[in-house]
């Protein structure tokens, strides 16, 4: 083989191969040939790969040997026996399906001695992937060797090896097949769920038991057959149906059954129209078996259960929100691959998604309804106001606002002692919400934190500082600074500032100050900020629009109107009374933007009409029709066969 060859080049690199540089089935083909013609060449291409110990090097090695299957069948069996996991040679849908090859073309030229060799290696072989896992054992053990025995006739095996191919053969009916195309599809539970349907409780135990692990696929032929993840799916389906009967069923699972079954179990009892008692009952089997695993769940339910927990439950929920390990990382402050934050750096999303950030959820639930576990949970809360991960206290945050609701002073206290040294966790919606809260009766004693968010790089948080202190300064006079500083501060800070007054312009006693800020608003350089501004008339009762008269002349006078009319013009049509007279004047402006609502503002246009056609507006509404027929409006046809009626 000439030293400038493509397959000499590619077999003397040192570098790692790469897929994209070769095709590896004509490379192999290519080292078949030479192994046939070229013995010299060969041979230094069996040192070359048998140096290498990549699956690449094996592939194309195995294949030489095939290409002169009498010269190397001695070689081929001391390499086989000597570094078993050169056994696992083929294709995803049958690994080991080279090395059968291999196998059926050398064994007509091994020795009595070399076959036996073979034979007991192969008997005593276990794949990689064939090894127990965790504490499930895997239950397609045996299957790589009863395929690679199958490559040897029948009648020249041993009898050790015929003894364990037949064993096999009971177990797995078939050995693995010649490799097909590329398949896919969804992968399905091991028991159809119409078969399930009928199963009795001792079956399903066995099912549980057999089908132990999470991806259960005993051959490669059948790799859409799942495992414990696809079959406990089933089973929470069947709880939802029957809660009682599996409720009951949990009870008797066998303790080193996947976890799986026992949180899907859970998840489905929840919101289960079944005795608080018997979801006690299965909480403390999850409990006692797998809490590690099944924490999220157990706190779900104990915060479902209305009748009072008994102290064991308690604990329980107390050892969920303190002591379990998850999380263990602040994953919404981690990038993944694609360069974004998991949970899309959203701290509460990630913090309901934690064993311990669910347990303070389940405890907020039962503190709303009862405030008697403020006392009983009063030491694993003040625990958790200092818990280590900022994403949990986002959770702990709402079972502050729980105990404020029923004792506002003790909800304060606990709140000035939580650790609320991340910035970005006061603008979680549990800490904002208590601020918020609080603000009319505790102002003194939260104004530095709403400086800090106004304040904050963070521009979520200042956001959230802005809005803060809008309200401060609408019910405290002695925020007005605070206010002026949202209204007339950075982009951040008026977008808070014109929510506020956007969402507050309904309440009459803040009406005033609302539509004075709002009309500053209408006109910032900010499009978001002018924006949210504009969803103002979304808050306006639509029967008492005509009495905002003002704020709806400086609207249409504004720079908002250009990019936000239909926020007014679709106030206007939700109006179920009689249009005010405003509304002609309010069409013709958005007749003026090319961005408008033309089915909207014609349908407008013809109920003023309809409505004051004796009135004073009359005319200006009958020019705005002609304007539009003139422009050829195509909702025009529809407005005039409404209006004929």
């Amino acid at each position: 083989m000439p030293k400038t060859d493509a397959i000499w080049t590619f077999l003397s690199n040192s570098e790692p191969y790469k897929g994209e540089d070769v095709c590896l089935i004509g490379l192999a083909a290519a080292l078949q040939e030479v192994a046939r013609t070229d013995n010299a060449a060969a041979l230094d291409a069996v040192t070359l790969l048998r140096r290498r110990k990549t699956y690449v090097a094996n592939f194309l090695l195995q294949a030489l040997y095939c290409g002169d299957p009498r010269r190397f069948a001695q070689d081929s069996v001391s390499l086989l026996c000597n570094e078993t996991w050169r056994f696992r040679c083929g294709y995803s849908d049958s690994p080991h399906w080279c090395t059968m090859e291999l196998i059926r073309s050398i064994i007509p030229h091994c020795s009595l001695a070399s076959r036996e060799m073979l034979e007991n290696a192969i008997v005593d072989y276990i794949g990689p992937f064939e090894r127990p896992i965790v504490k499930y054992r895997f239950n397609g053990i045996g299957l790589a060797s009863f395929s690679l025995l199958s490559a040897i006739p029948a009648e020249i095996r041993s009898a050790r090896a015929n003894r364990h191919f037949h064993e096999m053969e009971r177990r797995f009916k078939s050995p693995d097949d010649e490799p097909k195309s590329i398949s896919a599809g969804m992968v399905r539970s091991p028991i159809a769920e119409s078969a399930a349907l009928l199963m009795s409780d001792d079956q399903w135990r066995r099912a549980i038991m057999k089908y132990r692990t999470e991806h259960c696929m005993f051959r490669q032929s059948d790799f859409l057959k799942g495992g414990a993840h696809e079959l406990s799916q089933v089973l929470g389906k069947r709880t939802k149906e029957d809660p009682e009967r599996f409720a009951q069923l949990c009870l008797t699972f066998p303790v080193d059954a996947n976890s799986l079954y026992l949180e899907r179990a859970l998840d489905a009892l929840r919101d289960a129209a079944v005795d608080g008692e018997l979801k006690l009952m299965v909480c403390r089997k999850a409990y006692s078996d797998s809490r590690k695993q099944c924490g999220k769940s157990i706190a779900d339910v104990l915060g479902s259960i209305e009748d009072p927990l008994p102290e064991d439950a308690v604990e329980m929920l107390q050892w969920l929100a303190t002591e379990h390990d998850n999380p263990e990382k602040e994953l919404w402050n981690e990038v993944v691959e694609n360069g974004l934050p998991y949970y899309n750096g959203d701290i509460h999303m990630h913090g309901i998604n934690t064993t311990r950030g669910r347990a303070a959820r389940a405890i907020q639930r039962l503190i709303l309804t009862d405030a008697t576990y403020i006392e009983r949970l009063r030491p694993a809360i003040d625990r958790m106001v200092t818990d280590r991960s900022a994403a949990v206290r986002s959770c702990v945050a709402g079972v502050l606002q729980a105990v404020g609701y029923h004792d506002p002073p003790i909800g304060m206290c606990l709140f000035l002692s939580m650790d609320l040294s991340e910035d970005r966790l006061l603008a979680t919606r549990h800490v904002e919400g208590f601020i918020r809260n609080h603000l009319r009766d505790e102002f003194p004693k939260l104004r530095s934190i709403i400086e800090r968010m106004l304040r904050s790089k963070e521009s979520v948080v200042c956001s959230a500082g802005g809005r803060l202190a809008s309200i401060s300064a609408m019910i405290h006079q002695s925020a007005g600074d605070l206010g002026d500083e949202a209204l007339h501060g950075n982009r951040s800070q008026r977008v808070g500032a014109a929510q506020v007054a956007a969402g507050n312009i309904g309440v009459p006693q803040f009406r005033l100050w609302c539509e004075t800020r709002l009309l500053t608003l209408f006109n910032d350089d900010d499009h978001d900020v002018r924006q949210q501004a504009s969803f103002c008339f979304g808050r306006i009762p639509a029967d008492s629009i005509e009495t905002y008269a003002d704020l709806v002349e400086g609207f249409c006078d504004s720079r908002t109107f250009a990019g936000s009319a239909f926020s007014l013009v679709h106030a206007l049509e939700k109006s179920r009374g009689r249009l005010p007279r405003m509304t002609s004047m309010v069409c013709a402006r958005a007749l003026d933007h090319p961005s408008r609502d033309t089915f909207a503002v014609a349908k407008l246009i013809f109920r003023t009409y309809q409505q004051h056609q004796n009135g004073e507006w009359a005319s200006h509404t009958l020019n705005l029709i002609d304007r539009l027929c003139l422009e050829g409006d195509p909702s025009l046809g529809s407005e005039f066969e409404e209006f004929d009626r």
